[in-house]
Formats: structure tokens, C-alpha cells, sequence
């Protein structure tokens, strides 16, 4: 959990993902501007851009911002804002902008893909067996 982030990401069903700020990071703003986010006004927000997805908005804007030095989060309700890493914005915001947009998808056949994940090669190893923990042998007197 982080207690104050300079950029919430929320979603809104008329107008998509949104951005969120308080007064004093005109930086943070800045960097979502040169992106193609627009402020609105009457959302007292920034607004993704039309022309590109939800999702790689962002994802996009969360690279951008963390980049420049700056803390995201995203409103989860009573516990505030969770720090959004990369992988974890592409989670987030994947699933947050496609609920109730797009039906699930059952397709089990070989053809299917698995959901693309960025950055699990480093920790994922194939493994024939698992690895058992050393056991400490009996002390030698």
C-alpha cells in the first residue's frame, strides 16, 4: 500500500480510464500530457486518449511515470492506492478496462494462447523435479 502517490488511476464508464492528482504534481500531469491525456474538467481529471486502448494508455503512462521518478497507484476503494509496478499496472489495468466489455474466454484448445505475462522469465525456471531444502546432517563428534 502506498499513502500517497502522485498519480490514482480509476475508471470511468462513460469516458475509460482516468487519472488522478492532487494540485501539486504539475510534473507528474505533465508527463500524462505529453502522453495525449486530456484534463476534464468536470472529472477533475485526466482523461485517456481516443486513440489508444485503456489498457496500453496505461500501462504506457505507468512506465512513463515511473520513469520520471513518479509514485502511481490505483483506487481500490477503503485501503487506498496500491503502488502500480509495471507487471502489475498491465494486470490491473487489463482486467479493470475489459470487465463487462468483453465475455470470458473458455477456449481450452491447443491453439489458445496462455496470458502474456512481461517479466515472469527471470523467476520462472523449468524444473523436471522439484527442489527439496537441504536437510543438516547429525553433528560429527
Amino acid at each position: 500500500m502506498i499513502p500517497n502517490p502522485h498519480i490514482v488511476f480509476d475508471t470511468d464508464p462513460k469516458r475509460g480510464l482516468l487519472a488522478r492528482s492532487g494540485w501539486e504534481q504539475v510534473e507528474a500531469r505533465a508527463v500524462l500530457r505529453d502522453l495525449g491525456w486530456e484534463w476534464q474538467e468536470e472529472l477533475h481529471a485526466l482523461v485517456s486518449p481516443t486513440d489508444t486502448p485503456d489498457v496500453d494508455a496505461g500501462v504506457q503512462a505507468v512506465e512513463q511515470l515511473h520513469l520520471h521518478g513518479y509514485r502511481t497507484g490505483f483506487a481500490v476503494g477503503r485501503f487506498g492506492a496500491v503502488r502500480l509496478t509495471l507487471d502489475r499496472a498491465e494486470q490491473v489495468l487489463t482486467t479493470v478496462t475489459t470487465q463487462g466489455t468483453v465475455e470470458p474466454h473458455n477456449d481450452s484448445t491447443p491453439t489458445s494462447e496462455p496470458a502474456r505475462r512481461p517479466y515472469a522469465a527471470y523467476g520462472e525456471a523449468a524444473h523436471a523435479e522439484p527442489i527439496r531444502p537441504e536437510t543438516p546432517s547429525a553433528p560429527t563428534v
